[in-house]
């Protein structure tokens, strides 16, 4: 029966109903929207968290974001890209020309203005010393590396995607572009700046050049291109704003997880497949029996194992490392990349978890081969929600297994791949708790760990400044609400 609204004539009727809701809802906003209402009449304040509470306006919010009216700014230009971008009207050219070519302007013309163009690590001094003579070094060696990875992906690229893919255009500019900024860096362009040149360049063209018109999905490269520069004008503000370096160095932590947990997402989905895929029924059963049974396991036990798994002397990592020689290439990469020992040094084992050039490699090995039990229990349910029907007329059109994946399977649990991407999005800006128990409050080691949750709970709680606290949570708050909104509109098929 289809559900019917109820006039305020008809409530007199049905108000019993709303009793057994009542609790619910009380419970909702006693213990989720008070406290968040109270974060944000808090952040205003100079508050301690109990007795101390001193009215300071917009201190804190200075203090998180040093020129908060320039956020504001790439705020509103997130909100009209978000909300215009489908229409394809001219309202939407507005705000994406907007991003794509006068954001990078006034983003690299303050740089220049400020004299923030290039890196004084690797800027070649007019001296001529042995430390800048190192610097060339290390850049070259930079440079060196970067054109071997991305030259290698581009002529992958190049050979092996159809030259009918109406998107390979978008593919080989991806490494070109990651080339082109390692050229930048190496001349001691600070990366920022790098990028925003590189990207503005790539703005200029798709919207100047007649000929792009003609090219595939011109339109969805420029809404794609328009929140990248967005995200670049991002970057510029946390380095340069400024706003708190401690907070803004967590959130760089917070993007190379996120990054990287995206690929974690891979092994989950592969394993969904190939479940699903198997012929028998019993067999599917007991895999998902087996996959059921580690999440009883408390996660402290997991931790103290992980943890064990990089011991230094007794862990089985580094064993694993000398065992299959790789030991001596990171030896070997060591000296190619100047470190001088600082991160792999012959006759000393590495110690990941203390050293704090390898912490974070670390941490995103944590959890290897990274099949997340939920998540692979989500994508079956999405699987099992194909019809047989749709398997047979691709068996019959002689679809391979790749096939099947890319044309039917993927495309029809991206429902399950967007929840699993908001959770993962929300989960790893809020995670410090794992931090915490880890490493403690401090962070890891030099605070290399230090992501912006553990430092809104050592501010509050250690620092007392819970009314700053406040003021960073909501900072979080508006980053989970922008990337899980941008999930929302452009992660979905049309089943």
């Amino acid at each position: 029966m289809a559900s019917r609204d109820i006039s305020l004539k008809r409530l007199k009727h049905y108000w019993p109903l709303y009793f057994f809701v009542l609790p619910s809802a009380l419970l909702v906003a006693t213990f989720s929207y008070y406290p968040a209402v109270s974060a944000m009449y808090h952040s205003f304040f100079r508050w301690n968290g109990e007795d101390i509470s001193i009215f300071i306006g917009t201190a804190n919010f200075k203090r998180v974001l040093g020129n908060y009216w320039l956020w504001i700014a790439v705020l509103l230009g997130f909100a009209g890209i978000l909300y215009t971008s489908k229409a394809k009207t001219s309202k939407s050219d507005f705000f994406r020309i907007g991003a794509s070519i006068f954001f990078l302007i006034a983003s690299a013309g303050t740089m220049g203005v400020k004299g923030l163009l290039f890196d004084p690590r690797v800027m070649i001094s007019q001296q001529g010393n042995a430390l800048a003579a190192l610097n060339i070094q290390e850049a070259g060696t930079k440079l060196g590396i970067g054109i071997t990875v991305w030259g290698t992906l581009l002529m992958l690229a190049y050979l092996f995607i159809s030259g009918e893919n109406r998107s390979k255009w978008v593919y080989l500019l991806a490494p070109a572009s990651f080339i082109a900024v390692s050229f930048l860096q190496a001349l001691g362009f600070n990366a920022v700046f790098a990028w925003s040149i590189v990207m503005l360049v790539i703005g200029f063209a798709i919207w100047v050049v007649p000929a792009v018109e003609k090219l595939g999905n011109i339109e969805n490269f420029r809404t794609f291109h328009a929140f990248a520069s967005l995200g670049i004008c991002i970057w510029a503000l946390a380095k340069f704003a400024g706003g708190d370096p401690v907070l803004w160095s967590g959130f760089t932590v917070i993007g190379i997880l996120i990054c990287f947990n995206i690929v974690k997402m891979i092994p989950s989905v592969v394993t969904a497949v190939v479940i699903h895929r198997l012929n028998s029924d019993s067999a599917n059963y007991w895999y998902r029996v087996l996959f059921v049974i580690p999440m009883i396991i408390p996660g402290m036990v997991g931790l103290l194992i992980w943890k064990f798994f990089f011991n230094p002397n007794e862990g089985l990592f580094n064993r694993i490392l000398v065992s299959t020689r790789i030991m001596d290439v990171l030896y070997w990469f060591d000296g190619v990349m100047g470190w001088d020992g600082s991160v792999f040094q012959r006759g000393e084992m590495p110690v990941w978890l203390g050293n704090p050039n390898l912490v974070l490699p670390a941490f995103i090995l944590w959890g290897f081969p990274w099949i997340g039990i939920v998540g692979v229990l989500i994508y079956l349910a999405g699987l099992q929600a194909i019809p047989d029907t749709v398997y047979e007329a691709a068996k019959l059109d002689g679809a391979t297994s790749l096939q099947k994946f890319f044309h039917i399977e993927f495309p029809l649990i991206l429902t399950q791949i967007r929840i699993n991407l908001v959770l993962l999005v929300i989960g790893t800006l809020q995670t410090y708790a794992f931090i915490l128990i880890l490493f403690g409050d401090d962070g890891g080691p030099n605070g290399k760990l230090m992501v912006p949750g553990l430092f809104m709970f050592r501010s509050a709680f250690r620092e007392a400044m819970a009314g700053y606290a406040c003021s960073i949570g909501l900072v979080i708050f508006f980053f989970i609400l922008i990337l899980t909104e941008i999930n929302n509109r452009y992660v979905r098929t049309e089943k």
